[in-house]
């Protein structure tokens, strides 16, 4: 249990630091390697966190699997707030097209409005919208004329595979 008042556990012994009698005009680096020393791993740690983190690089694409685990990220987030307090529906028909368009995969409008996780009628307006923008594609389905496929247009597409190469390998948006 680390004592009172210190929050990561580690000890650091002053005495160590700033031995008594110690030269005024010890070099800061020889201070600095002395806490190294007290802190060890702890101070690894938050050296790797105050880094900045890598962002993919150009030819790392994100992954329809990352895609989809954001999404599903996304839906467990629903299971412990009110659904409507992080209703994003846009982001939400975007990223399950991006994901429909890494995997090759072709979405109808219903299975669409049903990955959006968002009213019927909201998903349709927001499809709408999308499509008058035009960040969004319809298709006849060519074997039922009374489905219709969604994708992204190119533009689109390419503003999404874009966004992810600036988010950094490995963290976690929901």
């Amino acid at each position: 249990m680390p004592p009172p008042g210190n929050q990561c556990g580690a000890v650091v012994e002053l005495s160590k630091i700033c031995p008594k009698g110690t030269d005024a005009g010890e070099s800061i680096s020889r201070q600095t390697e002395l806490l190294r020393e007290q802190l060890g791993t702890a101070l690894r740690i938050v050296d790797g966190l105050a880094e900045t983190p890598a962002c993919r690089l150009s030819d790392q694409p994100v992954s329809e699997r990352e895609v989809r685990v954001l999404l599903r990220l996304r839906r467990n987030r629903d299971r412990f707030f009110e659904g409507d307090l992080f209703a994003d529906p846009a982001w939400d028909i975007l990223l399950e097209l991006y994901a429909a368009a890494l995997g090759q995969l072709r979405i109808s409008v219903g299975s669409l409005c049903a990955g959006a996780a968002v009213p019927p009628t909201t998903a349709l307006r927001w499809i709408n919208h999308l499509e008058q923008t035009g960040m969004i594609v319809r298709k006849p389905d060519p074997t039922d004329g009374r489905r219709q496929f969604l994708m992204l247009s190119n533009e689109a597409t390419d503003a999404m595979s874009s966004y992810f190469r600036t988010v950094p390998d490995g963290a976690v948006l929901i």
